[in-house]
């Protein structure tokens, strides 16, 4: 599609630079600027290596030393570009060096204040926003039609009455059909409860074959009549309740010894006491960890308290062993208990089988330590596997008979809904303000339920459905504005306005079915109401489409516009103030070495641009309104001609 610009400006376009070696005399003289492409023509002819150069393509090479010729082997370069500014320029003489003609053009012009406008134009076809088609699945016959085509209606209003007997007779059968599945859902709910119940069940008594510690600690085993140790072997058989062993913390003994009550208030917890074994004829170190206050009468008549007392375990104590303690109470010295105790262990556990079944697993032996938690044995039953499996089974079946009754169900009050509607639209009425564009019923005609009856469509809210090139569609976006015209039955054209509402993100089928055709794009634009004028559907117009505007922005033509390592950049004259002082740039860049024809006050000054059209390019920070910039200027100042002997110079006056 082809692409359209427009500036809102009093310059007139500005065509190419072009640079390149001047004709020779006996050649045919550079013409008028008003005949560029005539000089656009001759150049074109000349070899590859002698065409302009491209913007930025050197740029990189900013400020390499160029290796220079003579003079008379330097090249001018020819203005090609001509702009009537806004507020003037300068008119100056450039001579072909060769030719020895001369053309008027103008070398300057003065940043100006303007519109800056691109667009998009193409095609499209109207259509209504709002459009129902209705009666489609209502069955019985048509007793009523109450409008004809081209009727305006209103939202509610009757449009066709259709006799509902037979879908009400079907809605009471799907009812009673909906009351059985329904049953059938809970009914199989129920078996999924007791289900999941039995596997709970099952469960439990499973984890019960799997025997742990209860703390961390020792493994004492049980003795047999003989006081010798009982020990386990896989495949024997283990009884419920049977005691495996006893789980001990014999890290830390206990000791219990008792005190005169005299002591009471002297002995507290914490205190430091010495722990003596007679039968291992040694002495450990203890901590005093309770004190009874309850008093109690000993053997002897003596009133005494409890205290126990935490002893480390070196290794070599046992319960049952025969000890006694003395209290550090500080300035009292030594306190000796009133009797002699034995050593326990710090806690201890008898672990049992909760179950009945074969030893298929031993994690340890005898005296081993374990870990809180950790597996000490583990039994096999298959009874309690089989609980597990059925179970499980059950649950399953159940599930599958809920999911069934379930969906079964659904479609039952899918189906009444259905009903329901039909019944409810058995008289037709419109959803919408709009016009009868289409009317395919009579009365006393029998309605299938597939077809069409009426469609009902909003005239006043239509929109332009447009197609897109891929080549521009990057470029639109929701919310710009477009100028449309649409051709009347009379060939009169009317003008339209509107914006852009939504982008497709794929494109349509192309006109040729994949035979290379550009692929296009839908791109829907509202139509702004037109007083007076009704726009119908499928009406073809041809749209423009704004996709980039500045208003009142700085400008200057674009042949002005040069590329630099540092980026864009004009050559500007400074402005001057009211006393004739020169104001200077904000920031300037060096002119290239080798550069010439550039008048000596005009210096080189970096910008920001904007968007720009086929004539000029917005400025949007660097320069002034009013500042005088030069149009004559290589588009590419730091084009790398060095390799065949070539400079850019300015050949003016």
């Amino acid at each position: 599609m082809d692409r359209e610009q427009k500036g809102h400006h009093s310059m007139s376009q500005n065509e190419k630079k072009v640079f390149g070696r001047h004709k020779k005399q006996e050649e045919s003289p550079l013409e008028q600027t008003q005949a560029v492409p005539a000089v656009q023509d001759e150049i074109a002819a000349e070899p590859a290596a002698e065409a302009s150069p491209k913007r930025n393509k050197y740029a990189d090479k900013m400020n390499r030393k160029k290796r220079r010729l003579s003079k008379g082997a330097r090249i001018g370069i020819t203005a090609a570009a001509v702009a009537l500014l806004l507020g003037g320029g300068i008119w100056a003489v450039v001579k072909s060096r060769d030719a020895g003609t001369e053309n008027v053009t103008q070398t300057t012009a003065a940043v100006s204040c303007g519109d800056l406008e691109t667009y998009i134009e193409g095609s499209g076809v109207t259509a209504a926003k709002k459009r129902e088609e209705l009666g489609r699945e209502v069955k019985g016959k048509v007793t009523q039609v109450l409008v004809a085509e081209g009727d305006e209606v209103h939202t509610g209003d009757p449009l066709l009455v259709i006799d509902p007997t037979e879908t009400r007779k079907e809605l009471a059968d799907a009812q009673k059909e909906l009351t059985e599945a329904e049953r059938g859902v809970s009914d199989a709910q129920l078996e999924v409860s007791k289900a999941q119940s039995d596997l709970s069940a099952a469960q439990r008594k499973l984890s019960r074959l799997h025997i742990t510690a209860p703390f961390t600690g020792k493994l004492i085993p049980t003795k047999d009549s003989d006081n010798k140790d009982v020990s386990f072997r896989v495949g024997e058989q283990v009884s419920e309740g049977q005691v495996i062993g006893y789980m001990v913390n014999d890290r830390q003994m206990k000791l219990t010894l008792a005190f005169s009550a005299e002591y009471a208030r002297s002995i507290r917890t914490g205190q430091a006491a010495t722990v003596s074994i007679a039968s291992a004829m040694s002495e450990v170190s203890g901590t005093v960890s309770s004190v009874e206050t309850a008093q109690q009468i000993s053997s002897e008549g003596v009133r005494v308290i409890r205290v126990g007392i935490t002893v480390n375990n070196p290794g070599s104590l046992t319960k049952g062993m025969t000890a006694t303690a003395t209290i550090n109470a500080g300035r009292l010295g030594a306190i000796y208990p009133a009797n002699a105790g034995t050593l326990e262990y710090s806690r201890e556990e008898a672990v049992t089988a909760q179950i009945s079944g074969e030893i298929i697993k031993l994690n340890g032996t005898s005296y081993s330590t374990y870990n809180g938690g950790a597996l000490i044995m583990s039994l096999s039953s298959d009874a309690s596997q089989d609980e597990i499996s059925a179970a499980q089974n059950g649950i399953a079946a159940a599930n599958r008979t809920v999911a069934s009754a379930k969906t079964a169900a659904d479609e039952k009050r899918a189906h009444i809904a259905e009903l329901q509607q039909k019944i409810q639209n058995s008289t037709v009425t419109s959803p919408i303000d709009g016009v009868v564009v289409s009317l395919n019923a009579v009365e006393g005609q029998e309605a299938t339920g597939s077809e069409t009856l009426v469609v009902v469509a909003d005239l006043n809210d239509i929109a332009v459905n447009a197609e897109v090139s891929s080549m521009d569609i990057g470029s639109v976006q929701q919310g710009q504005q477009a100028t449309m015209t649409m051709y009347a039955s009379d060939g009169s054209e009317i003008s339209l306005t509107g914006e852009v509402q939504s982008v497709a993100l794929e494109p349509t089928q192309n006109s040729s079915n994949g035979q290379g055709s550009m692929p296009t794009f839908k791109a829907v634009i509202s139509v702004d109401p037109l007083e007076g004028q009704k726009i119908y559907s499928g009406m073809s117009i041809e749209y423009k489409i704004t996709t980039a505007s500045s208003y009142g922005c700085l400008m200057v033509p674009s042949s002005a516009i040069v590329n630099t390592d540092s980026g864009t950049a004009v050559f500007a004259k400074p402005l001057t103030d009211e006393n004739g002082n020169e104001i200077p740039f904000e920031e300037t860049l060096p002119i290239p070495e080798g550069t010439e024809g550039i008048p000596e006050d005009y210096q080189l000054v970096p910008v920001e641009t904007g968007i720009a059209d086929s004539t000029n390019t917005e400025i949007l920070g660097g320069l002034e309104e009013g500042t005088e910039v030069f149009l004559a200027g290589p588009s590419d100042l730091y084009a790398d001609m060095s390799d065949n002997g070539m400079s850019v110079s300015m050949s003016v006056g």
